[in-house]
């Protein structure tokens, strides 16, 4: 008899959990709908960064701690909400929009007029676009007024130009987080643009621009 063959069995089951493909975040989403809480970990575990990034971006005063509770919130929220969700559906626009949502209920519970600064090191600038060497600290600078400006935005710009430039989201994409069409987003990001340039040429000390009054303090 073959002593090698169990040890073989075992090599060939290895070998094959090794190549077995990842599994994508619409199987394990349906997969935690059936209650499977393995598969919501590893979700959770994949989306997790961008979930508290999110948040940090969008409510600009709350430190990565707050953000990280926040996270815990949306997950939690997803989780029980899983066995709602449609295939049809992207995972990730899912979780944001549970993400924006929480967000805003935590700005209302707070009483947040408006952020003053998106607290996350490594943002990128939209909008902020000015050629020319610059030092380190005039980057950071640009970066400071680029977040404040974002963070002054109504509600559901801020959350836009966040989706678009922070996430890369399609308009199709940010429709479906935001429940909006495509034209309102187009809209949203219009408006949005156009306040974040008048504010920073503004503190800039460039041209005084044409601006339609009180653009920046509107509601959406």
């Amino acid at each position: 008899m073959d002593d090698t063959r169990g040890t073989d069995d075992t090599r060939e089951v290895s070998q094959a959990e090794t190549t077995m493909p990842e599994r994508t975040d619409k199987e394990l989403m349906l997969a935690s709908g059936r209650g499977d809480r393995a598969a919501f970990g590893l979700l959770a575990e994949r989306h997790y960064r961008d979930v508290v990034h999110f948040a940090q971006r969008f409510l600009g005063t709350i430190g990565r701690e707050t953000a990280e509770d926040l996270a815990q919130d949306v997950f939690l929220k997803v989780w029980r909400s899983a066995s709602r969700f449609e295939p049809r559906a992207a995972v990730k626009t899912w979780l944001l929009r549970t993400t924006t949502n929480t967000c805003l209920d935590y700005r209302r519970r707070h009483r947040l007029r408006r952020a003053l600064s998106l607290s996350s090191d490594t943002a990128r600038e939209p909008v902020d676009n000015v050629s020319g060497p610059a030092s380190a600290s005039e980057l950071r600078e640009r970066a400071d007024r680029s977040r404040r400006a974002i963070a002054a935005l109504p509600a559901k710009q801020r959350a836009a130009i966040v989706l678009r430039h922070y996430h890369d989201f399609s308009y199709s994409e940010i429709a479906e987080t935001l429940k909006l069409s495509v034209p309102a987003v187009e809209s949203l990001l219009f408006r949005a643009r156009r306040s974040l340039r008048a504010k920073l040429t503004v503190e800039m000390g460039l041209a005084s621009p044409q601006v339609s009054p009180g653009l920046g303090a509107e509601y959406v």
